[in-house]
């Protein structure tokens, strides 16, 4: 059994790296048991106060954790390198 508030910290982190805008909706969607809507929330705004996520309207975007580490999509970098973080370096 897997641990609610991480796996959606972990879904929440892995969309703000990749550079894309979701919603809580898009979170509870790609979980496969999802916790209780007050917890995702709380799990949100936390990753929002530690700069992985920015709050935008009804969703969330990239932070600044996530713009600095995440890369985006610049097809200049031509190392071919390719960058992963585990979920307990992250939460740990």
């Amino acid at each position: 059994m897997s641990h609610r508030a991480a796996t959606v910290a972990s879904r929440a982190i892995e969309l703000a790296l990749r550079g894309e805008h979701f919603t809580a909706a898009d979170i509870r969607r790609g979980v496969d048991d999802p916790p209780s809507r007050s917890t995702l929330y709380r799990v949100l705004d936390q990753l929002a106060a530690d700069d992985w996520i920015a709050q935008r309207g009804n969703g969330w975007a990239p932070g600044m954790k996530a713009t600095m580490l995440g890369g985006g999509n610049d097809d200049t970098d031509d190392s071919g390198a390719s960058f992963e973080i585990a979920t307990d370096d992250l939460l740990g």
